[in-house]
């Protein structure tokens, strides 16, 4: 049954005062403050806000923010939402929950038999991520055999500018033929109503809507497959152009490794690479999306199941008997998948099918200063075994490129005491003329 909920906990009614004073105090005389008090929430401050927002000038919404929980949603919603990028999130963390009995979302429309051979696909995955944990795989190994149904939980909070162009998406643009994620605008929607009615309305009657994909018609049984990545673009002679604009701001005895750990680096900003990471686990590609400053190009989550490939965990491997359940949990997926496929279940419904180890490229752009934040992070050995080795050949590839900068950046212990505190690993990175290695 579909329990899915998008519920609004945080909704200041006192910040749409602010955003009409924002509409007033560019064209009006006084204080900020004589303007905020003129301001009282009534009819005609909605009726300033709409027809502010109606000529394009977006940013007086901005002052208004809300929280939402989402409630018992796919992880499916999960990674449609994250890619939010001006908006924070904190999320159930499947390495260290427990999500045997989590449950699944169904979506909507299903005939006897595709829910029938839906819910025994699904139960069989999670008994099988049971099975896992059972002969002693760690819960973020074992997680790679839920699939993408798993209901998860999470808070986001964002502006309202921001809110209005998610539910326009999931009611218009890229969510749209998803049930669950439709219903999911729908209620956000009618929240948002109550505070700034026919807002949304309005911006729908503009909405652009986005070009459809093509999906995939066939599903595969893949293979076992390494991540890796390819640096697509690289910025020329970084070094000597950070040198210039070190000059420019007038920081002119800043060197590399100075201007890495400075607190206001914003010549690194201007400095862009772009890298496609090849065969990442769809559990892994929440770890790039949660970099709110990263340009990223997902395909479609069935693509992944389509293409069948998977990937393999160490820990797994150590265990015969665990492979063997692993493998087939895999295999027995994509059969399933075809006879839900021969009983007429849609692609975009096949989604929920993809289990989180299957793999995916993606595409991400980031200036230097993310690179910076990223790889502090991601090349930690407290950070997921699978995001680190991608970020380290991401690292070596960089280093390659331009050792004057790349040899200087690399996880926290690089630049000095390990934050983690009690939770150190106690091994920090070794350091050579070009890479990182353990």
């Amino acid at each position: 049954m579909n329990q899915s909920k998008a519920i609004i906990i945080v909704g200041n009614r006192e910040a749409l005062r602010v955003a009409a004073s924002a509409a007033r105090i560019s064209t009006q005389q006084g204080t900020a403050m004589e303007t905020f008090e003129n301001s009282g929430g009534d009819a005609r401050d909605l009726k300033l806000i709409g027809k502010v927002l109606s000529s394009g000038h977006k940013s007086v919404i901005e002052h208004q923010t809300f929280s939402i929980a989402f409630n018992d949603v796919s992880v499916l919603v999960e990674q449609f939402v994250i890619e939010s990028r001006l908006a924070s999130f904190t999320v159930k963390s499947r390495r260290y929950v427990d999500f045997a009995g989590a449950g699944f979302v169904v979506p909507d429309g299903l005939n006897e038999a595709q829910r029938a051979l839906y819910d025994e696909t699904m139960r069989a995955r999670f008994a099988d991520y049971e099975r896992l944990m059972a002969l002693g795989l760690p819960k973020e190994d074992a997680r790679f055999l839920l699939p993408y149904c798993l209901r998860s939980n999470f808070y986001m909070t964002l502006n309202a500018r921001e809110l209005i162009s998610l539910i326009c998406a999931m009611l218009f643009g890229r969510g749209k033929g998803f049930s669950e994620i439709e219903s999911l605008g729908r209620q956000l929607k009618a929240q948002f109503d109550t505070l700034y009615p026919n807002v949304i309305d309005k911006e729908a009657a503009r909405y652009p809507g986005c070009a459809p994909m093509t999906l995939p018609e066939t599903i595969c049984v893949g293979e076992t497959r390494v991540g890796d990545a390819e640096l697509l673009n690289a910025f020329d002679d970084a070094s000597g152009f950070l040198k210039e604009m070190c000059k420019f701001t007038g920081r002119l005895d800043m060197d590399i490794p100075a201007l890495l750990t400075d607190a206001r680096p914003r010549e690194l900003e201007l400095v862009q690479y772009t890298f496609r990471v090849k065969r990442v686990s769809l559990a892994c590609v929440t770890h790039f999306t949660r970099h709110r400053m990263v340009s990223l190009l997902v395909p479609p989550v069935v693509r992944a199941l389509a293409e069948g490939d998977y990937v393999l965990p160490e820990s797994v491997k150590a265990i015969p008997e665990a492979e063997t359940v692993y493998r087939r949990a895999f295999a027995a997926q994509a059969e399933a998948a075809v006879r839900a496929r021969e009983l007429g279940l849609s692609m975009k419904d096949m989604s929920y099918f993809a289990l989180s180890g299957h793999q995916i490229d993606l595409v991400l752009g980031m200036n230097l200063r993310e690179v910076v934040h990223f790889m502090r992070l991601r090349t930690c050995n407290r950070a997921q075994w699978e995001i680190r080795g991608v970020a380290l050949k991401m690292l070596n590839l960089l280093c390659e490129k331009e050792p004057v900068i790349f040899t200087n950046i690399g996880p926290s212990c690089a630049y000095g005491p390990c934050p983690e505190g009690k939770m150190s690993c106690g091994e920090p990175y070794r350091r050579d003329n070009s890479v990182l290695s353990l």
